[in-house]
């Protein structure tokens, strides 16, 4: 039985690699519901999720992780966002008709970055990920191997419904030994097991349960499976930040825009939920805010 919506952790007790594997398949229809994407972003979307998913596990963090690229060129925003509930959610914002190769070669056009969010009383976190073999799997493999010294690798697949991902990553702590002969033990590992990983195939990660799929791929490793972790989409858009979108226009703008509609309808990016503010609700949003022109006219 295939686990759609889960996250699986495991390790290898012979070698120092952990593993993660996430499938996403209610969730990610959800998401990618929600605006008429075409395939290629589509595909996109579905990859940056499990990117999203896979690194907010290794992170282990109270807050919420983000995959963001912001553009100037024919892609303008891909978002995907996993808290440590293993709530996510995503959106994408970019020129019609494109191609899956035209999406990659739009990345050469922006920022991409990892954000960590602890709430207002934590620190943050950004971290700008370098583009690079025209790829999402190669620029967070080599954003770990850079600027976290830690050898990571990526397996990614998505289909109209699904999407899935398999990551290697040697423990932490194991490559900054000054042994060097303990160096050459974790490379033969880790060569070894990238090496028979990277046979696995699109439609292995899609369509086998994890545990056929792990059997499959080290039949003569020991494997030590942790508990499954279920995957939700959830969005955070809620009337209380309407009513901040609405507090930013201003008064002026406000009353513009109920004069020409009677209605404000502030609508979430990421859902689409729709929520309206008549003329009394508009009033009372620029009177909590203390302003000295919350009259509307």
């Amino acid at each position: 039985m295939i686990e759609h919506d889960n996250l699986q952790r495991f390790i290898f007790d012979n070698a120092p690699v952990r593993g993660e594997y996430i499938h996403l398949g209610e969730s990610f229809q959800t998401i990618a519901g929600q605006h008429d994407y075409p395939p290629a972003v589509r595909q996109l979307l579905g990859e940056a999720l499990c990117v999203a998913g896979l690194l907010t596990a290794i992170i282990k963090f109270k807050g919420r992780l983000t995959v963001q690229f912001r553009g100037k060129g024919k892609l303008k925003l891909l978002l995907a966002q996993c808290n440590n509930n293993f709530n996510v959610r995503g959106l994408v914002k970019c020129d019609d008709d494109l191609t899956y190769q035209d999406l990659m070669e739009a990345f050469n056009d922006g920022v991409l970055v990892i954000m960590l969010d602890g709430g207002s009383t934590k620190r943050n976190y950004q971290g700008v990920v370098s583009w690079r073999g025209n790829s999402l799997v190669e620029s967070i493999e080599g954003y770990f191997r850079d600027s976290e010294q830690l050898a990571t690798k990526l397996w990614l697949s998505v289909n109209k419904n699904e999407a899935a991902g398999l990551l290697l990553q040697v423990l932490p702590g194991i490559e900054k030994s000054p042994h060097g002969l303990e160096q050459d033990i974790v490379s033969l590992h880790w060569e070894r097991l990238t090496a028979v990983t990277s046979a696995v195939s699109p439609d292995d990660m899609l369509n086998m349960s994890y545990e056929n799929l792990l059997r499959k791929l080290y039949p003569k490793e020991e494997v030590r499976i942790f508990a499954p972790q279920e995957i939700t989409f959830r969005c955070t858009c809620s009337r209380k930040r309407g009513e901040e979108a609405i507090g930013l226009l201003g008064v002026e703008e406000a009353e513009a825009e109920l004069k020409d509609k009677q209605v404000i309808v502030v609508t979430c990016d990421f859902c689409n939920k729709e929520y309206v503010f008549d003329k009394v609700d508009v009033a009372a949003v620029f009177a909590k805010k203390g302003s000295s022109e919350t009259h509307l006219h």
